[in-house]
């Protein structure tokens, strides 16, 4: 079906892999984002799509619908040259009314927050339920920063000696805020340990000198998954010299950069700034429940 001077159709799966890519590689060049994650999304099991080319060829959007447990997500790209025409509008609005024939939660995403997805999105009445930023260090470019661990506090890496310990510290610093989701240490452990990019030599927990647990930062490959910080150890400085510790190993065996997602009102955002991460993007969720 041809609108305006695109020709719309489904995507061809492995066919237009491709194309696809290059596609979220504009977009997300444009608007920040990681191409990978959104790629993801449209190779899930039973995922539905459109997309819209040139009379040459190109293709310049696309949008993909896909099941959750529960509900029915929907994400999608313009390519940055074809904005303002009304693609995104016709890609949203496509991706509503076929959500709407699968569930009744629909939960749209994207991996690049701008100013104009939410004006769109919000014409919709769909409302921001999430916002986290991805941020990155250069570890290729730039020396991890120098801060010292507070006085007589020693780390010992992860071990399945000491996870208990390290879901404990984990337990004390997040279970206050919002959304904290209240696993039992075995679930928490498993989900950190049973990634197979997780690693233990990164993964440190931090014991003062009357033998109190303090803080941990777990690490996977590329990543910072999550730091912490007990209440009582706050304001001095640990949390910052947990990351510059996990940077420091991390560039020891080559890799090239360091990622890690901070929830938009998470004050630690400013501390990674200030140890010299720079935002990737802004991920977001917005839903509304369709009728």
């Amino acid at each position: 079906m041809h609108s305006g001077e695109l020709t719309w159709g489904p995507l061809d799966g492995a066919a237009d892999a491709g194309d696809l890519a290059g596609l979220a590689g504009r977009c997300h060049a444009a608007d920040g984002g990681m191409t990978e994650v959104t790629l993801s999304r449209y190779a899930a099991d039973g995922v539905i799509t459109t997309s819209g080319r040139t009379a040459g060829g190109e293709l310049v959007a696309a949008a993909a619908v896909r099941r959750l447990q529960p509900g029915v997500a929907v994400i999608g790209l313009v390519d940055p040259a074809h904005r303002g025409r009304g693609v995104g509008g016709r890609l949203l609005d496509w991706g509503l009314s076929a959500a709407a024939t699968i569930a009744d939660g629909v939960t749209v995403e994207t991996e690049a927050l701008t100013a104009a997805t939410e004006r769109l999105f919000a014409s919709r009445g769909l409302r921001q339920v999430f916002a986290e930023d991805v941020m990155r260090f250069d570890l290729a470019g730039a020396e991890p920063p120098d801060v010292a661990l507070p006085p007589g506090v020693r780390l010992g890496e992860w071990g399945s000696d000491i996870a208990g310990r390290f879901f404990a510290v984990y337990d004390a610093s997040f279970r206050d805020r919002p959304g904290f989701p209240g696993w039992p240490a075995e679930r928490w452990v498993a989900w950190t340990a049973g990634d197979d990019e997780f690693r233990p030599q990164w993964s440190l927990l931090a014991t003062g000198v009357d033998g109190d647990d303090a803080g941990f930062i777990t690490c996977a490959q590329g990543w910072i998954v999550q730091v912490g910080v007990v209440p009582a150890w706050r304001g001095r400085g640990l949390g910052a010299a947990l990351v510059a510790e996990a940077l420091r190993r991390m560039r020891a065996t080559g890799a090239a950069d360091a990622l890690l997602d901070v929830n938009v009102n998470n004050p630690a955002g400013q501390l990674y700034t200030r140890l010299g991460f720079t935002l990737l993007g802004r991920r977001a969720r917005f839903q509304r429940t369709v009728s």
